[in-house]
């Protein structure tokens, strides 16, 4: 059996490990590399690979090996896609991914069934985003995660050294549409004293005059206020793409810039905007011992369906019931998964960090 594996979408601090885990599941067996995301999937840019081909550096650190990528796919790039992967006599496609992915993994699937071509197809969890159906958690979020629960506390602590000259601090993280990641900075459980005092999710409104009142009672409460906002949580104030067809187009932040010239023009104090971009995501030397192991094994388990011919899946991860932290990989179908957002769920939709005890027990098994 031939197998194609290959990414798109954005790379994580551990997207390297899921190939690694396919790789050596795999061998043994013919294996092909996309190179290049969907361009290099519609192009047929698909190289042999062996497991030794992949240094074992770089599963630690970030980037993708395979290299990576967006693109708006037509009926005609699936068709060029599936005349590729015939020319290669291509068995097997694994495809590393969140939502878009999998979307397209099911219509190449779809299509291929549609031209009597028998593919069986097999998705691999990543996104630091977290916003992937039919997991617990996905691949790339714990490290993402973990990378601010170590980086927005110090940020805090220098805010209040500095609270004099800048009395608010606003930083943004990632998140065009969902809040898992700024509900992560706002870990504090090794330092209350330094938690932010607000907190802003795509998931909940924003609200311009809530958002100053609160500033306000933090300024007189605290003497400072500091702030998490996720980029997409007040899409109306940027001309950022958020809505842009298969997150094509650049995201270049600057949300927590705008509310920062706000709080300055309406409360006249000075205040500045941090734009940690994509540090959260590339950051490999603060990566999740839990998230690489956990990455490894999806891959793994990818290998070992498409191996067995159960495809038109994706590679699940869920927590399994019992007082210590432990996971399950059952598959879910990608016609459940494809193209659907997971947003926050509506207990953890709150502006105030101290009402999220209950995310942050969910969060630390995770951070490794």
């Amino acid at each position: 059996m031939r197998l194609l594996i290959g990414q798109t979408g954005a790379p994580t601090a551990v997207v390297n490990a899921s190939l690694h885990g396919f790789l050596s599941a795999a061998a043994g067996h013919e294996v092909l590399a996309l190179r290049g995301g969907p361009d290099g999937l519609v192009a047929g840019a698909f190289t042999p690979v062996t497991p030794a081909d992949v240094p074992a550096a770089a599963t630690r650190r970030g980037g993708s090996w395979l290299g990576a990528g967006r693109r708006a796919v037509t009926v005609d790039d699936l068709d060029a896609a599936l005349d590729s992967l015939d020319r290669h006599e291509v068995d097997g496609v694994s495809l590393i991914g969140g939502n878009g992915t999998m979307a397209l993994l099911h219509a190449l699937g779809e299509r291929a069934a549609a031209r009597g071509r028998p593919l069986v197809t097999v998705g691999i969890p990543k996104t630091v985003d977290n916003d992937l159906v039919g997991v617990d958690h996905s691949p790339g979020y714990a490290s993402a995660a973990r990378y601010l629960t170590r980086v927005v506390p110090d940020l805090a602590r220098d805010h209040a050294a500095m609270a004099g000259v800048e009395p608010v601090r606003i930083v943004e993280t990632l998140g065009r549409s969902v809040g898992w990641l700024a509900l992560a900075a706002t870990w504090h459980a090794d330092d209350p004293a330094h938690a932010p005092h607000l907190v802003l999710l795509p998931e909940v409104p924003f609200d311009r005059t809530v958002f100053l009142d609160r500033v306000a009672d933090a300024l007189a409460t605290h003497g400072r206020a500091f702030v998490v906002v996720s980029e997409g949580a007040a899409p109306g104030l940027t001309d950022e793409p958020f809505h842009a067809g298969n997150h094509t187009r650049i995201l270049l932040g600057g949300v927590s810039r705008v509310l920062a010239g706000t709080v300055g023009a309406e409360l006249g104090v000075a205040a500045r905007g941090e734009v940690l971009g994509m540090t959260q995501r590339s950051a490999g030397a603060l990566a999740s011992e839990v998230d690489r192991r956990e990455a490894t094994e999806v891959g793994r388990r990818a290998a070992r369906l498409l191996l067995d011919r159960a495809g038109g899946v994706l590679v699940g991860l869920h927590r399994r019931p019992g007082d210590s932290y432990d996971v399950g990989y059952d598959p879910v179908p990608l016609a459940d998964v494809a193209g659907r957002t997971r947003t926050v769920p509506e207990q953890w939709r709150t502006t105030h960090p101290t009402e999220l005890d209950d995310f942050h027990r969910w969060l630390e098994p995770l951070l490794g």
